[in-house]
């Protein structure tokens, strides 16, 4: 198993709970609705809010030249 998997599984874990409990207050219809589009839009927005939690980590510990070379990659040969 990837890294990304345990992720998108976590996201869709909170996403439901946060989608059926925020729905359920509003009626059992919502909350099943809740429910599903918690699971979907959790498991998407889930990686890429660690994403940018991380790139924001290392443009805070590291600087924005060392976040920018990331982007760039390794510098090729000199000619």
């Amino acid at each position: 198993m990837n890294l990304i998997e345990p992720l998108i599984l976590t996201g869709a874990v909170l996403g439901s709970v946060a989608g059926g409990v925020v729905g359920f207050m509003s009626g059992i219809g919502w909350g099943v609705g809740g429910l599903l589009a918690g699971a979907v839009l959790g498991a998407l927005a889930f990686p890429l809010l660690l994403l940018a939690l991380g790139l924001l980590f290392i443009l805070v510990t590291q600087g924005p030249r060392q976040l920018l070379s990331l982007f760039r990659g390794a510098p090729g040969p000199k000619r």
